[in-house]
């Protein structure tokens, strides 16, 4: 059975993985490079990743129930409740799929529905999730100071994810946190061709 891709409320006490009812066919993450100086005395501060967006199919036809059912569990995350409590603050969520992950807090989310049943319940929908970046405080400080001093990696043939982080965090557990840090969408399949002489950074 394929893993299934998640959502994971990361503050809201007692709520539970969301499981997306099929895997995406694509997502979408935006980098953003933050600089000093002008011209060419600019110098290069630190790379952010302050956007992911994806979209989720939905398909309730065969079980012809409301399709809303499945995909409030993500719509709610815009209205959250904490101890059966509206909150105005928005809870931090991590997508995981893969060995990427992406934290951040949802800020839009567009839902088209295209099926209905013969008195208008919806039973098919697209789901389309903007996430924006929401770094903890600790992790904001670490990029403006020592992460700016990260290692880098040179990639080269027979080169795996595991050895590296064997040979440069001295833990081949931590393959993960390398290809989250650098948006390796394939980790099984890194590195390829395209990834020799790609220059990875190794976060602390």
């Amino acid at each position: 059975m394929a893993e299934k891709a998640q959502i994971i409320p990361l503050d809201l006490p007692g709520a539970e993985p969301i499981s997306v009812m099929f895997n995406p066919n694509e997502y979408t993450v935006s980098f953003e490079g933050k600089y000093t100086g002008e011209d060419d005395k600019k110098q290069f501060q630190i790379a952010e990743t302050p956007e992911f967006k994806i979209s989720l199919f939905y398909d309730t036809y065969e079980k012809r129930r409301d399709v809303r059912r499945e995909t409030m569990k993500i719509t709610n995350l815009l209205n959250p409740k904490v101890a059966g409590k509206k909150t105005k603050k928005p809870p931090s969520c991590l997508f995981v799929w893969g060995g990427y992950s992406y934290r951040g807090v949802i800020s839009k989310i567009e839902q088209k529905y295209t099926m209905f049943l013969e008195n208008g319940t919806p039973v098919r929908s697209l789901l389309d999730i903007t996430l924006i970046s929401d770094k903890p405080q600790k992790k904001v400080e670490l990029d403006r100071g020592k992460e700016a001093c990260r290692k880098l990696w040179i990639v080269k043939s027979g080169d795996r994810l595991d050895i590296i982080a064997n040979e440069a965090l001295k833990d081949p557990l931590k393959w993960r946190t390398i290809a989250a840090a650098n948006g390796i969408i394939n980790p099984l399949g890194f590195p390829s061709k395209n990834d020799f002489g790609r220059t990875l950074v190794i976060p602390d």
